[in-house]
């Protein structure tokens, strides 16, 4: 248990459909970018190690 004074002032809020959706949605996209970028590092590497 927090003994922080601002412990019980914060409460969990809970976030509605849209909201959750366009979260789901960012995070997607940033990994797939993500992973995009990786692989295109990893091709240049191979490439000029060769």
């Amino acid at each position: 248990m927090s003994t922080s004074p601002a412990a019980g002032r914060l409460a969990p809020q809970a976030l509605d459909g849209p909201a959750v959706r366009q979260a789901r949605h960012v995070s997607l996209g940033a990994g797939i970018a993500l992973i995009g970028l990786g692989l295109g590092f990893l091709a240049l590497r191979m490439r000029r190690s060769n």
